[in-house]
């Protein structure tokens, strides 16, 4: 069994499309199981375009553990100051999810994640569930598409009501060698039924592999959203230093 690609999944630094990191094509003995995992730092939050730190540093840790079965369950954590009055501390995700290889150059996800905000002293309920079906070719093209049924507010602004929210992504990725990988990615993220607006997000990140560490050098940028502060929205650059790790069971 093949060990599954990473894909566009956007968490970890959350910058756009993380699978332009390091597609894996290791492969294990069946019967194993695969525990991957990271521990960072980041000097911007940013997810789908939001700065969930308003540009303010903060650490990261990720885990994530693949079955010979192709399922797979994780788990990210990061600080978090999304909003400039209350504010929660941190930002809690789980996700469980299967992996298919469809055929030599194709391979498909399909994952259900919760975002959760614990201690959240906002006056609006930002925890919210998604799912994200991606389409993978030949480990350097990804198509993907989520959908939360019970959005009420993300990054620093309160929704007006819950509702329906839904996201679309391409993006590429070409490593030039074994150390150096560039990728770029491009989403559209729908908001009607929150803030009757939504927005358009890009990413290009520039990865150096130096094993066990990894730095990524990204570019972001979103179109100008009024329910989002300024210092929550823009182009900007972020800086992710990673220590990553990886044993088979």
């Amino acid at each position: 069994m093949a060990l599954r690609e990473t894909l566009p999944v956007m968490r970890r630094t959350r910058t756009l499309i993380l699978m332009c990191l390091a597609g894996c094509g290791v492969a294990h003995a069946e019967g194993s199981r695969v525990i991957t995992g990271s521990v960072g730092l980041t000097s911007d939050f940013v997810y789908r375009g939001l700065s969930l730190t308003r540009g303010k540093p903060t650490g990261q840790a990720s885990l994530d553990v693949e079955f010979a079965s192709q399922f797979y369950a994780g788990g990210f954590i990061a600080g978090a100051d999304p909003n400039p009055g209350p504010s929660p501390a941190v930002e809690l995700d789980a996700w469980l999810g299967r992996y298919w290889r469809l055929a030599n150059d194709f391979s498909a996800d399909l994952r259900l994640s919760q975002y959760t905000y614990p201690d959240d002293p906002r006056r609006v309920n930002y925890n919210r569930s998604e799912i994200t079906g991606t389409l993978g070719y030949r480990n350097r093209v990804y198509a993907a598409a989520i959908y939360s049924p019970n959005t009420r507010a993300i990054g620093s602004s309160p929704g007006y009501e819950e509702g329906g929210t839904w996201a679309v992504e391409v993006s590429a990725r070409h490593p030039f060698n074994d150390r150096y990988t560039l990728a770029a990615g491009l989403g559209h993220y729908s908001l009607e039924d929150v803030y009757l607006d939504s927005y358009n997000y890009w990413n290009v990140t520039l990865t150096g592999t130096f094993k066990p560490f990894e730095l990524q050098l990204a570019y972001l940028g979103m179109d100008g959203m009024s329910p989002f502060t300024d210092d929550s929205t823009g182009d900007r650059v972020a800086v992710t230093a990673l220590w990553r790790f990886s044993t088979a069971r």
